[in-house]
């Protein structure tokens, strides 16, 4: 009997594993009995953070090659650790011999107090079947609207499973308590304007800088810096869930594996098969015809068929060569000009052939050494130097 946690989230890099390795070893520090369970597919990011680089994961117990006991990391800073990795992956879609070996190696597990499933981020049904089997769900989130949008999609999903116990919500990476209060209001809000699933907090982790270089020291922040905010944060989390624990019940282990693996044969059984599966079933289900099993009548008219079709293909390139060569140079296509512009123009120039057409062709003729004679009387009944009021007139009349 154990008191199952499943930490998760929508989004990857909200810092889930973090939380899950330093909230077990701060549950080992109050005297209670942990182990973590790192069922973060392929990543091992528990092993990333500890240092430490198991050889033999769940994939080795499942074939039935080691015990639960034999890959387990024993007393890591007061906690047990078992590398999931890429075991993991195996567990949808597992023999019913694979399954009865899997529940047999946690029956052979000592007992523990808390027993913590660190999953994969996103909604796989590897991690999905460690949620609905769980009493309990750590969900964590940042205050990063893209966090907060995967964190409500998690919550649709577990809805629509009729998951009905409280999901304990985590806000990581706070820079102001407002900012969290407002991350977690956003949430609460629209979960339960649009599902049916409770949501309640559980506590937030302030932004530290010691979080990164206990990463890059690849030892928890919980002991390389015990006085550091987040380790309070930490603290402050394990607390909260201790006053809680009189209303959570606790139980076996091979209870909670045979719902989960109950979970992924109801609902994901036969959804996923391998690549080379669906190829085999393809080339299985392929009718080979050959040449003598066709009727001699229906070769002969899909072979005059065949024929047409190449020869329309010839001439097809034959046409477009054709049309290549003789292809006459584009022409120029001139703006087309505003008629009335042309009309003003035309008038225009109607006005100054009658104004030329006044002055006496001897004035043209005129020798240079000549002296002009009188300027020609110009009658102004003939001329309008006013070209807008004759123009005006004009259209009057």
């Amino acid at each position: 009997m154990a008191r199952i946690i499943t930490i998760t989230s929508g989004k990857g890099g909200v810092g889930k594993t973090s939380i899950s390795l330093n909230l077990s070893l701060a549950l080992a520090e109050k005297g209670f009995k942990v182990c973590l369970f790192d069922a973060d597919l392929g990543l091992a990011n528990v092993n990333i953070l500890t240092g430490i680089y198991p050889e033999k994961d769940m994939a080795s117990v499942i074939s039935g090659q080691f015990s639960l006991k034999e890959i387990m990391i024993k007393d890591f800073g007061g906690i047990d650790i078992i590398p999931g990795s890429s075991g993991i992956e195996q567990i949808a879609d597992l023999t019913q011999t694979q399954t009865g070996t899997l529940i047999s190696a946690f029956l052979d597990l000592d007992d523990y107090d808390f027993f913590i499933f660190d999953t994969s981020a996103g909604v796989s049904a590897q991690v999905l079947s460690f949620c609905m089997a769980s009493h309990e769900i750590i969900l964590v989130a940042t205050c990063e609207p893209t966090s907060l949008t995967d964190a409500y999609s998690m919550l649709k999903v577990l809805s629509k499973y009729n998951y009905k116990n409280p999901v304990k919500v985590v806000i990581n990476q706070v820079k102001s308590g407002k900012a969290a209060q407002k991350a977690y209001n956003r949430i609460k809000q629209t979960a339960g304007r649009f599902l049916s699933i409770p949501v309640e907090p559980l506590g937030i982790m302030a932004a530290d800088k010691n979080v990164q270089a206990a990463v890059i020291s690849q030892t928890p922040f919980f002991q390389l810096f015990p006085d550091t905010v987040a380790t309070k944060c930490i603290q402050a989390i394990t607390n909260r869930l201790l006053e809680k624990s009189k209303m959570v019940s606790d139980i076996p282990l091979e209870l909670f594996w045979d719902k989960a693996l109950r979970f992924l044969d109801t609902h994901y059984s036969g959804k996923k098969t391998s690549k080379k599966e669906q190829q085999r079933k393809e080339a299985s289900t392929q009718v080979v015809v050959h040449s003598h099993d066709i009727d001699p009548e229906l070769q002969r008219q899909l072979t005059v068929f065949d024929s047409k079709i190449t020869a329309m293909a010839n001439d097809i390139t034959i046409i477009k060569q054709m049309l290549k060569q003789n292809k006459s140079p584009q022409r120029k296509i001139l703006p087309k000009k505003n008629p009335k512009i042309q009309k003003v123009s035309r008038i225009k120039n109607q006005v100054q052939d009658q104004f030329s057409n006044r002055i006496p062709d001897k004035a043209l003729d005129q020798k240079p050494d000549q002296k002009p004679g009188p300027a020609p009387k110009v009658s102004h009944k003939s001329v309008t130097l006013d070209f807008e009021a004759w123009y005006k007139k004009r259209k009057q009349s």
